[in-house]
């Protein structure tokens, strides 16, 4: 089971390539390869998973009851994901319109969230933990 935990600051270069941290990378497994797929999240971030959580995701996708909305989000997530490949450095290429549509330039955050990697523009990332507080209240009793 992977472990992504932690907050890391990282270059977009001009190619869109940020470098994975090494301890994000250590949870690809070896039967995962060197890969990752990404997807667009709701969260106004993209969504990181290594080839395990992926599959993952995907199971609970298949289990959400048959019907026309089950349709849209599979075909959502779907259409809205790549596989990525790490090169020799560490570094993968994110696909150019998922960063112009989250605002992601030349930095980002890459922030642990247990099974998967989530990808941000800093300063959208600082407004949304702005909200953290109010969650933590709502759900402390359940933790």
């Amino acid at each position: 089971m992977s472990a992504f935990i932690g907050t890391h600051r990282c270059k977009v270069d001009s190619k869109g390539r940020i470098s994975v941290p090494a301890s994000f990378r250590r949870y690809l497994g070896a039967e995962g390869g060197e890969t990752f797929v990404i997807t667009r999240g709701i969260d106004d971030c993209l969504l990181l998973y290594a080839p395990e959580g992926w599959r993952q995701f995907q199971a609970k996708l298949q289990a959400l009851p048959p019907g026309p909305h089950k349709r849209q989000v599979v075909r959502f997530y779907s259409s809205n994901s790549a596989t990525l490949v790490l090169d020799k450095q560490g570094r993968v290429g994110l696909p150019r319109e998922f960063l112009a549509d989250y605002g992601i330039d030349q930095e980002a955050l890459l922030v642990g969230a247990l099974d998967y990697i989530e990808v941000w523009q800093p300063e959208r990332f600082r407004t949304g933990l702005a909200q953290a507080p109010e969650a933590l209240r709502e759900m402390e009793n359940l933790l």
